[in-house]
């Protein structure tokens, strides 16, 4: 599909039914080259049957998003949007998805299915919501033994298929979930709502660290790590380390204002990080759990020099390259540590989590987690400065709201 003029073949075929049918949004159309392409008429997707269409009122940028910007730089994001091809030819699609938005329609099957639901929880026109962005085939052995969100064959709208930086967007029935009913934003306003999918890898992420009492030390202050971190503080841990090395101190800042007390600019080398666990840490010579946000190599190599004996490290970020030279016998094996990796989120049992978290808003939840985000949202028309702010580390965390024109 070619794009010439800030217009997509497929817009250029749909102008000819009508302006209702072509949105503006955002391409990713060569994975070999760094950037994205705005198109201003594009195909709105259609509504399929089981599907549901919704106009989206802000999207949310993550460290996902960024590493498509900058796919020139990374194999790992090539490869995974070629996964499923069948052949080396990759088709461009809209990438994108952290989102939230209205319901402009409901596909004929997706209604009926919607009836057996209470009547609060129906999936109607005008309703606000979001979705989640993995698709499951539904069959396999993990969708069929509540491990959907690891399923084999997982499809991710805006990688692997046409996502929300753009004004509509489509998903399953069975993927929506509602955050308020008539289009009521007032509970959880789409500022918040952008950012369920990230907030919702750090629910998962802590959750099963189960950190009650425990020491964690929480490796990379990003969007993810802070977000585990003011919930490490709300779900009790008793001591929190964080490190980080870009930005730390806009970082550390907001960390201590979720209530971390030890954070390290590891950039500067790990001595001071490992001279504390030493001191705080006798009675087991480490801390009980070690949350890896970042997906730097070095953090690797902390989490396991760190972690107690018989201690737990939990895997969120990914690492541009694999590890080499990694010494298991020493950080795993003979320490008995526990390793567990985190993809997404549990559907939806993490979803309900993050939901009620969010609607109760103890200790000012949603506004905290609002701190993480830049103050200005963008017009998609406005990606490249955005994405300049995002890259550059200026800022960590950007929304875009798609109806706005640049």
């Amino acid at each position: 599909m070619g794009i010439v003029a800030g217009k997509s073949k497929s817009s250029q075929e749909a102008e000819t039914h009508g302006r209702g049918e072509v949105m503006r949004c955002l391409i990713k159309e060569d994975l070999d080259k760094d950037g994205l392409t705005f198109v201003k008429e594009h195909r709105s997707p259609t509504c399929k049957l089981d599907e549901v269409k919704i106009r989206v009122l802000a999207t949310a940028v993550c460290g996902t998003d960024k590493s498509i910007y900058t796919s020139a730089q990374s194999e790992g994001i090539r490869n995974e949007m070629r996964r499923y091809l069948t052949d080396t030819s990759y088709q461009p699609i809209v990438v994108g998805h952290e989102f939230c938005g209205i319901v402009e329609e409901v596909g004929e099957a997706a209604a009926s299915a919607s009836l057996s639901a209470p009547q609060h929880m129906r999936i109607e026109k005008g309703d606000y919501v979001t979705a989640e962005m993995h698709l499951s085939c539904g069959h396999c052995l993990l969708c069929r033994s509540g491990n959907e969100h690891i399923c084999t064959s997982v499809k991710v709208k805006g990688v692997h298929l046409d996502g929300c930086f753009a004004e509509s967007v489509t998903l399953p029935y069975k993927n929506v979930i509602m955050l308020g009913k008539g289009g009521d934003t007032s509970v959880i306003p789409p500022r918040i709502g952008a950012l369920l999918d990230a907030f919702g890898n750090a629910v998962h992420t802590v959750s099963e660290a189960d950190v009650r009492g425990k020491s964690v030390a929480i490796l990379g202050a990003g969007p993810l790590g802070l977000m585990a971190a003011l919930l490490c503080r709300d779900f009790g841990a008793a001591r929190i380390y964080l490190t980080e090395a870009a930005d730390v101190e806009r970082r550390f800042r907001l960390a201590s204002q979720f209530g971390v007390k030890f954070c390290f600019d590891v950039g500067k080398g790990t001595d001071e990080l490992y001279r504390a666990v030493e001191k705080y840490e006798t009675g087991a010579n480490g801390v009980d759990v070690v949350l890896e946000m970042s997906g730097s190599p070095s953090a690797y190599t902390d989490a396991f020099k760190i972690v107690r004996n018989g201690g737990t490290v939990i895997l969120l970020g990914i690492a541009r390259k694999p590890l080499n030279n990694f010494d298991i016998a020493n950080g795993v094996i003979w320490k008995g540590v526990t390793v567990k990796g985190i993809f997404g989120r549990k559907m939806f049992d993490t979803w309900e989590t993050m939901l009620q978290l969010l609607k109760a808003d103890h200790n000012g939840l949603q506004e905290r987690m609002s701190r993480i985000i830049c103050p200005e949202t963008w017009a998609l028309e406005d990606y490249k400065t955005a994405f300049d702010l995002l890259v550059s580390g200026k800022e960590m965390k950007l929304v875009f709201t798609p109806q706005q024109a640049g």
